[in-house]
């Protein structure tokens, strides 16, 4: 069972890995000029949408979304509508994520009395004043650090913190985040995460 988990994982970081690879080989002869005007404005700002929206889910993901960022900026996209349907995307996928995480932390905790321990002695740590942090820490972690997004999202429906008192410091930090990376790209600082 573990060499079918070690493979699978070779396996994703070595198609990862190429990816990259290629991306930058092709950026090497292709300009961010060129890809704009091969795949189009409109079609630009849907794959940096739907490029958005999946970088919540995975560490690996997140990456590909900034090199996204960077290109379509130097390719010569209006970086702050980039920015704003980037942030879009991250506002859905990450709402997403935690409503996920939500259902299989109940799932997780009614299937295992030992897994129910553990999330309530994760939730205990977490209660009372430095709880109170949570929501600045929140956006500080989501709007000013190159970090994926779905572990604190993950770790935050583990905890049962109320969506309530999320909802401002997710939007607010994932609209940041594109919209600072846009803007110091478009105005020449390439921001390498």
């Amino acid at each position: 069972m573990r060499k079918e988990k070690r493979i699978r994982e070779i396996a994703i970081f070595s198609i990862i890995l190429a990816l990259v690879i290629s991306l930058i080989i092709i950026l090497f002869f292709v300009s961010p000029q060129e890809i704009v005007s091969m795949l189009g404005v409109s079609n630009a700002f849907a794959f940096t949408f739907l490029t958005s929206f999946f970088a919540g889910f995975s560490a690996w993901t997140s990456f590909s979304f900034v090199a996204v960022l960077i290109t379509f900026t130097l390719g010569g996209l209006n970086f702050f509508y980039l920015g704003l349907i980037s942030g879009a995307g991250l506002i859905i996928g990450d709402f997403l994520m935690f409503f996920l995480s939500s259902k299989a932390r109940n799932i997780a905790s009614s299937s295992s009395e030992k897994w129910e321990k553990r999330l309530r002695k994760l939730t205990k740590i977490f209660q009372g004043k430095p709880r109170k942090l949570i929501p600045f820490l929140t956006f500080v972690y989501m709007g000013l650090t190159p970090f994926p997004n779905d572990l604190l999202i993950i770790f935050l429906a583990l905890i049962k913190m109320p969506i309530k008192k999320l909802y401002i410091p997710i939007i607010l930090g994932d609209l940041t985040y594109p919209l600072m990376i846009t803007f110091l790209t478009a105005k020449g600082v390439i921001l390498f995460t």
